[in-house]
């Protein structure tokens, strides 16, 4: 098996952050960081160390993340301030970085720009076939909060696309 590349994929959000790691084929871990519990003015802070931690044990040749933009209030900029820290981070350890819209995403990993989360977690769940037990879930909040999960999964994906298409064969 050749060194195949490995993809730390976040998915950032203000409650809840997903990740995945991708090395090839093989999806090697996915979950939530949840935030929730923590105050807001240490999410920052505890999410950079988990991110400095998923670098460290996986070893990624590229970290992706969710698009974001700028925002004039100040703790809703903190999404963007973690894509500027994860972006920083891949730079000083000689790493790749991208980001990408969700509507991009979900065109390239559903063929539907337009698809919803829950059409995102269903193609994802047929792809790794040891997520599906996180499709069905008892609570409605449950649902959104791997919901996270999955986002991050098809953005490594949708990366892992781009930078090896599929052949085309006739």
């Amino acid at each position: 098996m050749k060194n195949e590349p490995t993809i730390l994929a976040l998915d950032p959000g203000l409650r809840d952050l997903g990740y995945a790691v991708l090395r090839g084929r093989r999806l090697i871990t996915g979950g939530v960081l949840g935030l929730r519990q923590v105050p807001r003015e240490e999410r920052l802070a505890d999410v950079r160390r988990q991110i400095r931690g998923w670098v460290r044990t996986h070893r990624p040749s590229v970290v992706v993340v969710e698009k974001t933009y700028r925002h004039p209030v100040p703790w809703l900029n903190d999404l963007h301030r973690l894509t500027l820290y994860a972006r920083g981070l891949a730079r000083r350890g000689h790493l790749g970085f991208a980001t990408y819209a969700p509507q991009r995403v979900r065109k390239t990993v559903l063929g539907n720009g337009k698809a919803t989360k829950r059409e995102v977690a269903a193609v994802v769940a047929s792809r790794f076939p040891s997520l599906r037990v996180y499709l069905t879930q008892d609570r409605k909040w449950k649902e959104i909060y791997w919901q996270n999960m999955f986002d991050a999964v098809a953005l490594a994906l949708h990366h892992q696309t781009l930078i090896n298409p599929p052949s085309r064969s006739r």
